[in-house]
């Protein structure tokens, strides 16, 4: 049967008299009852009222890692499943942030600098080469800097500031500390065009990410226009769009060729339209070279050597040094160069956005500073080494996979992850982290339109990937005690929004009395 529906002036009118009709029926004994069952529900013991959200359908199909700690004695005040292992997806970034600051500190700043082996001459020549030895700096774009362009360009400003006016040598970007591998091993194929997936190296701009804009031509018939920002390589992107009448549609497609290391766009586009591609962008550690030596000639100083990237660790350089060790060789001499933003601020960038390029970057920053390469298994393992010593946990309690948390293989317990939080509330460095989180409310982060009754007082970490879904970190409860929570919810096979909704239902619970 087929159903008129309503017009919309009706609506509200048939709602009011439904809800009149519904108070009109409503007896005494009736409404008693129901005020009976509602202060039921607020008196009853934590575990009933958390039962009532997780036990209702669809909830009740979802897999719950739930753990409520008293942040000042560490007593468990309600836990479900704490020490099995669930998928947190971006909460994976709470150990991370937590190790790079306990080794790092929060005060820490990368330095990106140039460094020759003698120092300019009168005429501001550099008489041999020039050497940039990549630090893993996630700093080099936005939001630091107005763009990935404009951090190259700040750099290339520094070399003028130094009195640098030609360089007779090769510019040469030292990327050897780190392995030369662009992704983790465990993510989806699928992903890696788009900027979530997008990772980085030890020199590296702009988050990874590429920004590609499309003109069509002039008229049917004429090459489209194509631009990218950071423009690093001149041949990385190739179109071979073309330009159709008006009316006969734009269809834009794009592939990422690996053997040639190109995009390459592809289909139609009517004339003067425009589109608009973010991707990652796939060869990060050359485009950012090209775009460095690109910004200092753009400054007008010469490279005659041309430009040349090191990946091999070992390789003799300048002054006796060796590539991969030039930060700490005698040997060299700093020319120029800039400093970050101390650590506490790219933490916070990581945290209130959940920002996965940058969170890759530190992983691999540990692994070079305190292991024994730039590369995400000796960043896991230094991660975990200093989450048992410092946090108590059991190592079999993690398993990293990423560091982001985008791979859906990575895995920690309920009871280790609230563990980490205590120890990092209890470090010099945990009022950093605690305000770097998202809060409810605040603009510009994970939580900006959730849990508005707990504004300021809610600093957590958000977390969504297919079927897993997280909210973790501090609140302060209704009567005052800092609480530490961790909410894991997996297998859900449901869209994020109803699971959000009970998530957020059960932090509601957690924050009660």
């Amino acid at each position: 049967m087929r159903h008129t529906a309503w017009p919309d002036p009706v609506r509200p009118l048939v709602g009011g008299l439904a809800m009149m009709i519904l108070a009109c029926a409503l007896t005494p004994t009736d409404t008693l009852a129901q005020a009976a069952a509602e202060d039921a529900r607020a008196t009853a013991p934590l575990d009933v009222r958390v039962d009532a959200i997780t036990g209702t359908r669809p909830l009740d199909r979802v897999h719950w890692g739930l753990l409520l700690m008293e942040a000042s004695t560490g007593e468990i005040l309600y836990a479900r499943n704490p020490d099995l292992r669930f998928a947190p997806a971006s909460n994976m970034k709470i150990p991370v942030t937590a190790a790079a600051l306990e080794l790092l500190g929060p005060e820490h700043r990368f330095e990106t600098v140039f460094l020759a082996e003698l120092p300019p001459d009168p005429d501001g020549r550099i008489t041999g080469d020039l050497f940039v030895p990549g630090t893993g700096d996630p700093s080099l774009g936005e939001p630091f800097h107005a763009s990935a362009d404009a951090a190259v360009e700040a750099l290339a400003d520094s070399l003028v500031s130094a009195g640098v006016r030609r360089i007779e040598g090769r510019l040469m970007v030292d990327v050897s500390a780190w392995d030369s591998t662009s992704v983790p091993t465990a993510w989806l194929v699928g992903n890696l065009p788009r900027t979530a997936a997008a990772t980085g190296g030890a020199f590296a701009i702009g988050m990874g990410e590429l920004e590609i804009e499309v003109t069509g031509g002039a008229a049917p018939g004429d090459p489209a226009t194509v631009n990218w920002r950071p423009m690093g390589g001149g041949s990385f992107v190739e179109s071979r769009l073309v330009t159709v009448p008006a009316g006969g549609g734009v269809d834009v497609r794009d592939q990422y060729l690996p053997e040639s290391r190109r995009w390459v766009l592809e289909g139609m586009i009517t004339p003067g339209a425009r589109r608009t591609l973010s991707r990652a962008q796939r060869d990060p550690v050359r485009q950012a070279a090209n775009a460095l030596y690109r910004a200092i000639e753009g400054r007008g100083i010469p490279i005659e050597g041309g430009l040349e990237i090191l990946w091999n660790p070992g390789e003799p350089v300048l002054g006796g040094c060796r590539a991969g060790e030039l930060p700490v060789c005698t040997g060299s001499v700093r020319i120029a160069g800039m400093a970050s933003p101390p650590l506490s601020e790219l933490v916070r960038e990581i945290l209130e956005v959940s920002q996965n390029w940058m969170t890759e970057q530190l992983v691999r920053v540990l692994g070079a500073e305190f292991g024994t390469k730039g590369s995400w298994d000796e960043g896991f393992e230094v991660i975990t080494e200093t989450l048992v010593q410092g946090a108590g946990i059991e190592a079999e309690d993690l398993h990293f996979r990423d560091g982001s948390g985008l791979a859906g293989y990575n895995l920690i317990s309920p009871r280790a992850l609230a563990m980490t939080l205590r120890w990092a509330a209890e470090r010099p460095w945990g009022p950093h982290f605690r305000l770097a989180m998202a809060e409810p409310g605040k603009v510009n982060t994970t939580l900006s339109s959730r849990l508005p009754e707990l504004r300021g007082r809610v600093f957590a970490k958000t977390g969504t990937i297919s079927h897993s879904n997280a909210l973790s970190g501090y609140l302060v409860s209704d009567s005052g005690e800092e609480r530490i929570f961790v909410i894991f919810t997996n297998a859900s096979n449901l869209p994020a929004a109803p699971v959000r909704a009970g998530i957020d239902g059960v932090t509601r619970e957690f924050a009660r009395p």
